[in-house]
């Protein structure tokens, strides 16, 4: 009798064994759904709160670039901030702060976050707690100076251009500057503008022919073979220059300077622009760190910019009877060469390199020739870096403030309006 009793506790230790390994794997699979759950929930988790900081990155950034006279930071801040958030994830923010430092000199914003879990309810944990935070420089605005050095060539086909410019004299700063805001761009601390007229240094009419004129009461000749002949064969004087005009304290002396200004002149097909280009680059031209003259805080932008208009080509730099001038400029002032010139142009020491523009109204592809060789002229000057065409001559002169506000606008990288 004891042997069928012995195989019946066999068989019942079999069966709990059995029951106890199916417990063991009921166990270890609601384990492993939890910890899958856990780490789905913590997956999500992470994934919302990068989108927090994201929002809250740019809420905060946003508010610490507007002007430090804006007194509603606070308000654009949460106002971006839930712009980036759908309104579940909107409801999930418990508590939300944005403020500025007491040196105020940076935004600051925080966020205090629950996010709801899905399988995490499974142990009691409902939600995840989370803080998110940043800090961003409260923008400094760059107190700023646009220099304007206006290169017309003033020969006689030019007036429509000499009366655009008289035109607008009196009020370049003032139009100039609203035409800018409307383009996104920030009113300059500072600006000033100077004018160079120019015609020609040597001109091609009257070489080899003694030159005669009428000064009012005697007539007065130039032999052929007098040094000073060559001065007459261009244009007297072929550059005119002005100083800077700060604008708007001198905006009558600017516009007594333009007035009187009448187009003649030339009358052979190139004339002295790279002349007027060169002059230009030599410009007493604001730097980083300087003064306005209307005093103030120093400097932390300049933008020199080159304007030229004009209907013609331009003599090579080495154009042999501009050379035979008494009064054309030195070597060691007039570069005698293309690339001369254009190292002149890249020069730091010259002219600021990360603001720099020279525009162009008319057709820098118009050729003429000299009377030993081709002019390239603008040919080469179009290759330079930071120039551009400003539009026709027609474009500039009809249009002139808005015309400039579009090239520095569009080829001058200037801190913009806050949106």
């Amino acid at each position: 009798m004891e042997k069928p009793k012995l195989l019946a506790n066999l068989r019942l230790e079999r069966r709990m064994a059995r029951g106890s390994i199916a417990v063991v794997f009921a166990l270890a699979a609601l384990a492993t759904i939890l910890v899958v759950g856990m780490t789905v929930s913590y997956a999500e988790k992470l994934n919302l709160e990068t989108k927090f900081q994201i929002a809250l990155d740019s809420a905060t950034l946003a508010a610490a670039r507007l002007e430090d006279e804006d007194m509603d930071r606070t308000q654009i801040a949460e106002r971006h901030f839930d712009s980036n958030l759908t309104t579940e994830e909107r409801a999930m923010v418990t508590a939300l702060e944005f403020k500025m430092t007491d040196d105020k000199d940076f935004m600051e914003g925080k966020a205090q976050l629950s996010i709801p879990t899905s399988f995490s309810s499974l142990i009691g944990v409902s939600r995840f707690l989370s803080n998110v935070q940043s800090t961003a420089a409260i923008a400094k605005p760059e107190v700023r100076q646009l220099d304007i050095v206006m290169c017309i060539d003033a020969t006689g086909s030019m007036g429509p251009t000499i009366n655009a410019v008289k035109a607008n004299a009196l009020n370049l700063e003032t139009n100039l500057n609203a035409e800018l805001e409307k383009r996104g761009i920030k009113a300059f601390d500072a600006m000033r503008v100077r004018v160079i007229y120019y015609r020609d240094f040597g001109g091609i009419n009257l070489t080899g022919f003694d030159y005669s004129w009428f000064d009012g009461t005697k007539w007065i000749t130039v032999k052929s073979s007098d040094p000073e002949y060559w001065k007459f064969v261009g244009d007297i004087p072929p550059l005119k220059a002005s100083a800077f005009f700060e604008l708007p304290t001198e905006r009558t002396d600017f516009s007594a300077y333009v007035n009187p200004e009448k187009a003649t002149g030339g009358g052979d097909l190139p004339e002295s622009g790279l002349e007027c280009i060169n002059e230009a680059m030599d410009s007493e031209w604001a730097k980083v760190g300087d003064i306005p003259d209307g005093g103030g805080k120093p400097l932390e932008a300049v933008y020199p910019v080159i304007a030229v208009w004009t209907d013609i080509t331009a003599h090579r730099p080495n154009y042999s009877v501009s050379l035979k001038n008494p009064d054309y400029p030195p070597a060691a002032k007039m570069p005698r060469t293309y690339d001369a010139l254009r190292s002149k142009w890249d020069n730091p020491e010259v002219i600021d390199q990360n603001r720099k523009l020279l525009v162009f109204f008319g057709n820098p592809n118009l050729m003429g020739t000299d009377m030993d060789g081709q002019a390239d002229g603008w040919l080469k000057v179009k290759e330079w870096p930071s120039f551009m065409v400003g539009g026709t001559l027609t474009e500039g002169n009809s249009q002139l403030v808005a015309r400039l506000a579009d090239a520095i606008s569009s080829k001058i990288l200037i801190p913009t309006l806050a949106k």
